[in-house]
């Protein structure tokens, strides 16, 4: 997306709502990580949250240079979930 969204913690219409600067996959994304605060439910969205986070970090290992490492960010994420 190469644009930073400038808003408090907690706000979600530039982010979510219709003056959004997301593209339909990543709206979709967002929808589909809802969760209460079901402790089932939670663990279930950490885990479809996680290859979004494993592109993330490439990407941004690729900006700044560094090794993605990506089995241990698997392995980290096994202990969290």
């Amino acid at each position: 997306m190469e644009e930073h969204v400038d808003v408090p913690y907690g706000v979600w219409t530039k982010i979510a709502g219709n003056r959004s600067k997301l593209d339909g996959k990543q709206l979709s994304l967002l929808e589909s990580w809802d969760c209460g605060r079901n402790s089932y439910e939670i663990i279930k969205t950490l885990r479809r949250m996680i290859p979004e986070f494993i592109r993330l970090n490439k990407y941004l290992c690729t900006q700044v240079g560094v090794e993605t490492n990506e089995d241990h960010i698997k392995r980290i994420m096994d202990m969290v979930i």
